[in-house]
């Protein structure tokens, strides 16, 4: 008898988006808002790093593999990552266009973050948090 057992894997959500393809023409605004809800409703810290939201945008996308580039069907190599970079950017700047969230660097590679701010934390508290979300990125820039 070993020591490790196999559990049964958790079904997952369907994606919302078809593949990068999917990702890559979808609203902005839209997609940012489901991004942001996914990486901070999770309320387990105001810090999140990059792998994560790029996590979310792969569940979002259900983007396993991108042929010639992934290690054993999973986006953990930097040049597979790099697929999805434009679009996770793209999302980030919504965020703190609307000053929802922000980047932080600290200097080194290892304290980038993404951190949620005031507003963001203030629209995830409230009773509808994606319509407040979605209302502070569709506000015009002042």
């Amino acid at each position: 008898m070993g020591i490790f057992t196999r559990a049964e894997a958790a079904p997952t959500e369907p994606p919302l988006y078809p593949g990068l393809a999917g990702l890559e023409s979808a609203d902005a605004g839209e997609l940012a808002t489901q991004l942001f809800l996914r990486v901070f409703t999770s309320g387990q810290s105001s810090h999140v790093r990059p792998e994560a939201v790029l996590g979310a945008l792969q569940r979002l996308s259900g983007v396993d593999e991108v042929p010639g580039m992934t290690v054993r069907g999973t986006l953990t190599t930097p040049r597979a990552r790099y697929t999805l970079d434009p679009v996770f950017l793209q999302c980030v700047l919504v965020w703190e266009r609307a000053l929802i969230a922000g980047r932080l660097s600290r200097g080194s590679e290892a304290y980038h973050h993404l951190v949620l701010l005031p507003m963001g934390a203030r629209a995830l508290a409230g009773a509808d948090p994606e319509a407040a979300v979605r209302a502070l990125i569709d506000a015009p820039a002042s």
